[in-house]
């Protein structure tokens, strides 16, 4: 019985191992640190995608984080969360990302489109 109970203890711990290979295909890749001999490890950008604000608090979503001021995500500690971004200390130094600048632009059209008469002068 006992050698039954250590067997099954044992799949489930290889059951594990082979697991922790497994991500979760919704999310986005993670971005991978190359380091070798003579290189230099680098580091994706990290990226403001929304900022939230109300009459008390605000809030960011910073490096798919949710995170307001305080908060620490992975190496990145958020120091405020400002109109059109998030202030952050990394490596000891302080750096600004901001949400990305959508020009739109519209054109005019080249002939004025002819209103329809409606009937009253």
């Amino acid at each position: 019985m006992m050698r039954l109970e250590i067997m099954f203890l044992a799949s489930l711990c290889v059951a594990t191992a082979q697991a922790d290979g497994l991500r979760d295909p919704m999310q986005p890749p993670r971005p991978v640190i190359a380091v070798g001999r003579g290189a230099v490890a680098t580091e994706a950008v990290p990226t403001v995608t929304a900022v939230f604000s109300s009459p008390t608090s605000r809030n960011a979503i910073f490096n798919d984080h949710l995170v307001k001021a305080g908060d620490t995500t992975g190496a990145y500690v958020i120091e405020a969360v400002l109109d059109d971004g998030v202030r952050y200390r990394h490596g000891g130094t302080v750096h600004e990302a901001h949400l990305p600048r959508v020009n739109a632009s519209f054109k005019k059209a080249a002939h004025p489109s002819p209103r329809a008469a409606s009937g009253a002068e």
